[in-house]
């Protein structure tokens, strides 16, 4: 071989190999590239299921609660639903994170609304003047409540 032909393969041969490097190289990158956007993909993904849940979560509980305060207001109808207040006050309960620091003050508000409750049932055909004070305390709890309910639902600063 001549000096020109050896020139001439170890050229090329060194094209081929830089070649193959550099393909071998970009399949690497590429699938390094492609694993990471599949993992932001799917964070991202987890992120939104999280949210929505949270939102349907969230949804629950204050039709729950919506209920529970109009069920137990002695101002709406002749007669609280007693039986229906404690069906809602376990629902509401069954529904709250008891992990979430913000959703244990409204625990101990159903608590006591439905203490209240219990109370004002027993004295509920009683005439007004009779049953004022547990009328009055009924409402403080049903405020109580309602104020609880917000808290605990209020988007926490970030």
């Amino acid at each position: 071989m001549t000096d020109t032909v050896a020139a001439a393969l170890i050229g090329v041969g060194g094209g081929a190999i830089v070649a193959v490097a550099s393909v071998i190289t970009q399949l690497f990158v590429t699938r390094k590239v492609i694993g990471a956007e599949r993992e932001k993909i799917g964070l991202q993904l987890r992120g939104e299921e999280a949210a929505r849940l949270r939102e349907k979560r969230t949804d629950r509980i204050v039709d729950a609660v919506s209920e529970l305060l109009k069920v137990s207001d002695p101002q709406i109808g002749p007669h609280v639903d007693y039986g229906r207040a404690v069906a809602l006050t376990l629902r509401i309960q069954l529904l709250l994170d008891r992990h979430d620091q913000r959703h244990r003050p409204l625990v101990g508000a159903l608590n006591n609304l439905a203490l209240r409750l219990q109370e004002y049932v027993g004295v509920e055909r009683l005439p007004i003047d009779d049953k004022s004070t547990e009328t009055r305390l009924l409402l403080e709890a049903q405020g109580n409540v309602l104020e609880r309910t917000r808290d605990a639902l209020a988007v926490p600063p970030e």
